[in-house]
């Protein structure tokens, strides 16, 4: 049952009851520290073991599903702890799932797809991304059936998602900032344009030429040193520019202006990342989301780290945003999800930050190489 932009699913009461529980939890008696302790590298690497069950949780508290753009931003850096069969078998378990459906919902759990809070347009561009990173690193990509199955989910994303020779369509609102809706937001469209090149790297055939998809965006979207937020803004966006420069969306012509306005902007400090260079506009907020408004607008790790990944293809230095990183993995003891910038963890009455988050734990072991 869909009421208002929320999709209400058995999967949403129960988390949203195990976030408020854990919320409280944590404002009386503190974030606990991950168990063994250990180097940065050791908690994280722990931070994944710990999470790899018959679903990937994105977190060690209370988010106990697995979201795909979480999966996807996890992959890289957990190939070496997690292994080649088990991530296959999560990418075949979401593929098996979405074939069945005809889409990639928000989340997974064993044996079942759901949206929560509601259905999200970088769902099937991770799962593409993932698919493409097994290809690369084992040389074996998706057997026939689930090729198929992708080829089926492309076709049917690019008629119902992609405006006619255009760019992701405003109905689309919702990416992983999941507390806000942005028409298409330049973030979605920077995962279809990763979509649709991974794609052809998979066998695939979408109808929508990448090349001409990218021309399009950054005319649309690019304003010299920084992308605008959404279709109906003109405000900078913090979340398009990470993506760009992690998933090498454009040349060093793009993105070094781009991660030089970040770094300008100071979004980096004291650790990096802050979502947000200001207040999101009201028409994006849903009501629920005034119950934690600073939530999207805290210091997020993964983002920073994607940031720092991203830099790091590049050829840039990140000494000093790896050892920010660090100094809040080892005085916290564990891999948090979003920290204030005093580096205490986000707090509110209904919603904390998550410990042992698997995305910003891989995105640190892909750092530390």
């Amino acid at each position: 049952m869909i009421v208002g932009p929320y999709d209400f699913t058995p999967e949403l009461f129960y988390t949203v009851a195990v976030q408020t529980l854990d919320s409280w939890r944590v404002l009386a008696r503190g974030a606990e520290r991950a168990p063994g302790g250990g180097t940065p590298r050791e908690i994280a690497a722990g931070v994944l073991r710990r999470n790899a069950g018959p679903v990937l949780r994105a977190g060690h508290g209370h988010f106990w599903p697995m979201w795909p753009s979480d999966f996807g931003k996890t992959f890289a850096g957990a190939w070496g702890t997690l292994g080649e069969e088990y991530l296959r078998g999560q990418a075949s378990l979401m593929t098996r799932e979405s074939a069945r459906l005809g889409r990639v919902t928000s989340c997974f759990r064993p044996g079942r797809g759901f949206d929560m809070p509601w259905w999200r347009g970088d769902n099937l561009p991770w799962l593409v991304w993932c698919w493409a990173e097994i290809k690369e690193r084992s040389g074996r990509g998706p057997d026939a059936d689930q090729r198929a199955a992708l080829e089926s989910l492309l076709g049917d994303y690019e008629r119902r998602h992609l405006e006619p020779g255009g760019l992701v369509s405003r109905r689309v609102t919702g990416d992983w900032i999941d507390t806000i809706r942005r028409p298409s937001s330049t973030y979605n469209n920077l995962c279809v344009l990763m979509m649709l090149r991974r794609g052809r790297e998979l066998g695939l055939s979408p109808k929508t030429d990448p090349d001409a998809f990218a021309k399009l965006l950054l005319a649309d979207r690019w304003r010299g040193d920084h992308f605008r937020d959404h279709a109906d803004t003109d405000a900078m966006s913090v979340d398009a520019a990470v993506a760009a420069l992690y998933l090498r969306s454009y040349g060093p012509e793009i993105l070094n202006p781009a991660a030089d306005r970040l770094a300008a902007e100071k979004l980096d400090e004291p650790w990096p990342m802050r979502c947000a260079l200001g207040a999101y506009d009201p028409k994006t907020v849903p009501l629920a989301t005034r119950l934690a408004p600073g939530y999207h607008r805290a210091h997020w790790l993964h983002l920073g780290l994607m940031w720092l990944n991203g830099l790091k293809k590049l050829g840039r230095d990140t000494s000093r945003g790896r050892a920010a990183v660090e100094t809040l993995i080892e005085r916290h003891g564990h891999v948090l999800e979003a920290v204030n910038a005093d580096g205490s963890p986000y707090r509110s009455l209904f919603i904390s930050c998550e410990r042992g988050l698997s995305m910003a734990a891989s995105q640190y072991l892909e750092l530390a190489g």
